[in-house]
């Protein structure tokens, strides 16, 4: 229970020295109170002083409800009427939407994607980073998390690659199980390039060509989605137009298009541009949405929404997975 995790967050020092702190959950959570607490009630009738003890625990707990549900309602915010009506537009479209990028870090939970995509009407799919050094570095934890993903059958539930390796090294059972595999161009040989003082470009354009290389393996591995598509780290962003040449945005589009992998518009970062994904509807590529959390705060993926009205994206234009057709 919601209010059950919230309830034990505060202070009840008071309630313990009257010694009935353990009822005070279940009274707040909604269950039955136990009942000792009703022995204990019964005795307060011949004793003055638990009589007041016991009434003043109860206005007690009814003075902290106030509070716990403020606490609930800022834990699960309600989407803003402008989302909720952006994603009515799309939905009379019939444009099929899903959050494929909803990690299970920074507080977040399977039932806190759950709560938002009920509340805003897009699907989520919920993933864990998958390799050497990651959280699922091996198949007994990949294992243990599909398992409790896949309690809720409304989600999706994928993992993010980022060793190239990892068809390899996955159990092929396992990966039966998954709804969708995630990768994005991000860890070159094992360099997080997000890292920048650890590598050196600065013969720009030999490491920009060993980086394409790089981009055209990731997108040729049986992955679902290839997310953050074109990126460039900060430092050689500068060079995003001259190096993001229609040309090669083809070459990666095309590879995608055979691979059936869907090219990600992401809502907190730059990349790609809107050429690109123009580009990518023109050749047939699928698109998917996301947004790459870092924490468990809503997101309103509002970058990716807009541009799906700006492009006027059409529903065969757009990832759909249902757990038959996954990957």
């Amino acid at each position: 229970m919601l209010f059950l995790s919230r309830a034990e967050s505060i202070d009840f020092s008071i309630l313990n020295v009257f010694k009935i702190a353990p009822v005070t959950y279940h009274f707040v959570s909604g269950y039955s109170i136990k009942s000792e607490f009703w022995y204990n009630r019964r005795k307060c009738n011949s004793h003055p002083i638990q009589t007041m003890r016991f009434f003043l625990t109860v206005a007690i707990i009814f003075s902290a409800l106030p509070l716990l549900v403020a606490q609930t309602a800022r834990t699960f915010p309600q989407p803003s009427p402008a989302m909720l009506e952006q994603v009515t537009r799309l939905n009379a479209k019939k444009i099929p939407l899903t959050d494929y990028h909803i990690h299970i870090r920074g507080g977040m939970t399977p039932e806190k994607a759950l709560d938002w995509a009920k509340r805003t009407g897009i699907r989520s799919g919920v993933l864990e980073n998958h390799g050497k050094d990651w959280p699922l570095s091996d198949n007994a934890k990949l294992k243990a998390f599909i398992e409790d993903a896949q309690r809720f059958p409304e989600l999706l539930v994928g993992i993010q690659v980022n060793d190239r390796d990892w068809f390899k090294t996955i159990d092929p059972e396992l990966r039966k199980k998954l709804d969708f595999v995630l990768a994005d161009t991000m860890i070159m040989d094992g360099q997080k390039l997000w890292f920048e003082n650890e590598y050196d470009t600065t013969d720009e354009n030999a490491w920009l060509e060993r980086y394409f290389n790089h981009c055209m393996t990731v997108v040729n591995e049986p992955v679902t989605v290839l997310a953050n598509p074109t990126y460039l780290p900060n430092k050689i962003k500068h060079r995003y137009d001259d190096f993001w040449t229609e040309d090669r945005m083809g070459k990666l589009i095309d590879a995608a298009v055979k691979n059936k992998v869907a090219l990600e518009i992401q809502a907190g970062t730059e990349f790609p541009n809107k050429k690109f994904i123009e580009l990518a509807m023109k050749k047939g590529a699928k698109i998917s949405i996301g947004r790459n959390n870092m924490d468990d705060k809503p997101n309103e993926l509002k970058r990716s929404l807009d541009w799906l009205e700006e492009l006027n994206v059409k529903p065969e234009n757009m990832l759909d997975l249902n757990r038959d057709t996954a990957k």
